[in-house]
């Protein structure tokens, strides 16, 4: 027996006909008296009394009405309140370091002003950690600098970003205009910790160009790292976003080099086989959105 079966009854009951069933419902009338003499056959139970052309309830009909009305009206409500499901969702979203200190908030923000009663719960990690926790189901999407690297991620880019190469004003190389990455290769650097997005694209870059960095210090703090710069500790290799107020205030000063580019994709990533609902995507074309105007302002 189907839903159909159950509706098809409850309106022959309504109607207190078969013809004026079938209008109501747009159906022809045979199919109307097929429907009813299968739930008939199926429950081996007589429904309706057939008297002088009129269909009257037995007590058995009665009693299947209750089921039926109530299990037609339960599946309605069902139907009429999905709509608003993914207003009652509940995410978990991650971020990198880097990408919670300069973009997050602005996205946050513009989608709880479009979806108000959704809830986000925020984890803010290297992305190293925000994948594990993707593959372990701990997180529906996560935000982060670099290319994933587990097979069962998917991944879709949201930004374009670079990373810049600081040093303090008083640096010697502060003043030449023509600098390669030979040039720095010696240079005590302070860097990002090992497992940040950051620092992944950093060693595989100079892996490729054979050169060995030598790190004085290591922090997940881009503002330490700035700090050390400014009071001349060494230089340092930092996404533009983070450092792009410092630049403009002359605290620190950009080295451009000339054979390397550190060009780079921000991803929202999550696992392959992970349900995307509403909620998610509608997270995911709102990154998409404000980080375009974002994008667009440079």
């Amino acid at each position: 027996m189907t839903l159909r079966h159950l509706r098809i009854f409850v309106a022959v009951c309504t109607w207190g006909s078969i013809t004026r069933a079938a209008e109501k419902l747009h159906m022809a009338q045979p199919s109307v008296s097929l429907a009813i003499r299968e739930l008939e056959e199926y429950y081996q139970l007589q429904l309706f009394d057939r008297i002088s052309r009129k269909l009257y309830l037995t007590g058995d009909g009665e009693r299947f009405l209750k089921y039926a009305s109530h299990i037609t009206s339960l599946f309605d409500e069902m139907e009429n309140s999905m709509e608003h499901w993914s207003d009652m969702e509940s995410m978990s979203i991650g971020s990198s370091i880097t990408i919670a200190n300069s973009l997050l908030c602005e996205c946050l923000h513009s989608y709880k002003l479009e979806y108000p009663k959704r809830q986000i719960q925020i984890l803010i990690e290297n992305s190293m950690i925000l994948e594990e926790s993707i593959v372990s189901n701990q997180l529906d999407l996560a935000l982060i600098e670099g290319i994933p690297t587990h097979e069962h991620i998917q991944k879709l880019s949201f930004f374009k970003d670079e990373l810049a190469v600081i040093c303090s004003r008083e640096h010697p190389l502060a003043e030449k205009q023509k600098l390669c990455l030979q040039d720095i290769a010696q240079e005590p650097f302070l860097l990002r910790e090992k497992g940040s997005g950051t620092r992944e694209i950093l060693d595989s870059i100079m892996k490729v160009h054979d050169i060995q960095l030598h790190p004085i210090w290591e922090s997940a703090s881009t503002r330490a790292l700035v700090k050390g710069v400014q009071f001349g500790f060494g230089i340092s290799i930092l996404p533009y976003q983070m450092v792009k107020a410092e630049l403009e205030a002359g605290i620190v000063t950009r080295l451009y080099l000339s054979d390397v580019s550190f060009q780079r994709d921000y991803y929202i990533i999550y696992h392959a086989n992970k349900h995307l609902h509403a909620g998610l995507m509608d997270f995911i074309a709102t990154c998409r959105r404000v980080c375009a105007k974002i994008q667009a302002k440079e």
